[in-house]
């Protein structure tokens, strides 16, 4: 009995007091692995195409959008190109209907990172953990598109500036994350110095209700600003699958620990140069980077630019 209890504590001498030396962070590399992918759902809200002009009875309103964007985490960078399109035809001068597409596509990049290995995904992994890796070469690619269609109407008030403009709609919106992986080293506890990879990479399917409310205003004979809001929430939000190796084991499982689909709410502020009809949105640039790493924390930096142009 002796032997046993002097055996436990010369390993928690060993293993434990280090732990406790360094506690463990509220993030790990779970958090980068779903957060890179989902930026690129939070970056399309804030660049759906609207219909920018006000609506005239029979006709149509097409806009075109551009965009590019980038996400920064410790273990690496998203980043690509995102297009959409839309077309909204009027009924009356208050209603009309629509449909929308988009596809967007990131690549993930990097020089890896030091962090947390606390798989949440499976309990079936034979490793001592959580423990602190070294995570190198991280590599893959995500691929975005979805298909909706939305209602629309617009009120302008006599004698008022502002045309109100609010649109409600769903999408359903596909995200594949394609040979998402990263080799690690463990660097603490009874495993350290073993090896292996970890490998992201799944499917994701969502429809996606969403709200946007806009109020434009000319500036001048030339120009016109649009204050905007958006609301939106992926259902259903799914476990994050992932797959991990390691001495003698490969193992692939979703958990509920991480989930990918999360609610948004987002802000832009759109300039349109009226005769050419192509429109710069800076506010969604400046909320993306500002917002970005609290609703998706571990991400450090977001970039994100998009242009319109409705015809």
């Amino acid at each position: 009995m002796t032997d046993r209890w002097l055996r436990i504590a010369l390993a928690w001498g060993c293993f434990g007091l280090p732990l406790l030396a360094q506690p463990l962070p509220k993030t790990d590399i779970a958090w980068d692995a779903e957060h890179l992918p989902e930026s690129v759902q939070d970056s399309r809200l804030l660049a759906l195409p609207w219909p920018n002009h006000a609506l005239v009875a029979g006709r149509w309103q097409t806009t075109l959008d551009l965009g590019w964007q980038s996400a920064t985490a410790g273990l690496g960078d998203a980043a690509g190109l995102l297009a959409a399109a839309s077309a909204t035809r009027a009924r009356s001068a208050t209603f009309g209907w629509g449909g929308l597409a988009f596809y967007d596509r990131l690549d993930i990049s990097g020089s890896g990172t030091r962090d947390l290995l606390r798989p949440s995904f499976s309990r079936r992994i034979p490793l001592a953990l959580p423990a602190f890796a070294a995570f190198t070469k991280p590599r893959g690619e995500v691929r975005h598109w979805g298909l909706g269609g939305d209602a629309v109407w617009q009120r302008q008030v006599a004698g008022r500036p502002w045309r109100r403009t609010l649109i409600a709609g769903a999408y359903f919106e596909r995200l594949e994350v394609s040979g998402f992986r990263f080799d690690y080293e463990i660097l603490s506890g009874p495993d350290t110095g073993a090896r292996g990879g970890l490998d992201w990479s799944a499917s994701y399917s969502f429809v996606t209700p969403f709200v946007r409310v806009g109020w434009t205003r000319d500036l001048g004979a030339a120009w016109t600003v649009s204050p905007r809001l958006i609301a939106a929430q992926p259902l259903p939000r799914r476990g994050l699958e992932a797959s991990i190796s390691g001495p003698g084991f490969q193992i692939h499982d979703s958990g509920s620990g991480n989930a990918v689909g999360d609610g948004y709410l987002g802000a832009g502020l759109l300039f349109e140069h009226r005769p050419t009809g192509l429109g710069l949105d800076l506010g969604s640039r400046l909320y993306y980077a500002g917002t970005e790493s609290v609703t998706h924390e571990g991400l450090t930096r977001a970039i994100l630019v998009h242009v319109s142009w409705t015809h």
